[in-house]
């Protein structure tokens, strides 16, 4: 009897613990690529700047310009706002280095296309501003709607006669 209570007692324990794990939100940027230009603002004659940022699962933030400035891929927050239908979303990343840069990012994502800012600072003073604009490269493309079955040709009736006259 002491046997089947001291079993009953572990596997209640057992499942207890594992009903309040927490549960892990998967992000709707999750895996999403986007393609960016960081256009330099208040910059003469700098030339814009090509990247490509990653939003990880796990709620990481990759940037290849984030990572040759000497940061390494950090957190993202985001939100939805659905108020004028299909959903917006809204991101920040903050990142730190070692020489104690931050490097923060704010921008929307809407539909397809990505905006915002980036701006890095030093001892609290702004270095550089950039104008971010972006397109999602790793989109599934919509699959093809299936073709409408092509009726098969009627039949010859082998009944019918053809008659020749000369």
């Amino acid at each position: 009897m002491k046997k089947n209570i001291l079993i009953a007692i572990a596997f209640i324990g057992a499942t207890s613990v594992f009903a309040q794990a927490p549960k892990k939100v998967k992000s709707p940027l999750d895996n999403r690529i986007f393609t960016l230009t960081l256009a330099p603002e208040g910059e003469k004659k700098a030339e814009p700047v090509k990247d490509e940022c990653s939003f990880l699962p796990g709620g990481k933030f990759k940037s290849n310009f984030l990572l040759t400035a000497g940061f390494q891929q950090t957190d993202y927050e985001y939100e939805v706002d659905s108020t004028s239908g299909s959903p917006v979303y809204k991101f920040t990343v903050e990142a730190k280095n070692e020489n104690q840069e931050r490097f923060s990012w704010e921008g929307n994502i809407n539909g397809d296309d990505l905006s915002g800012t980036a701006i890095i600072r030093k001892k609290g003073k702004i270095q550089h501003t950039y104008n971010l604009t972006g397109k999602w490269k790793n989109k599934k493309k919509p699959k093809p709607q299936p073709k409408a079955p092509v009726a098969p040709a009627a039949p010859k009736d082998s009944t019918t006669t053809t008659t020749i006259t000369e």
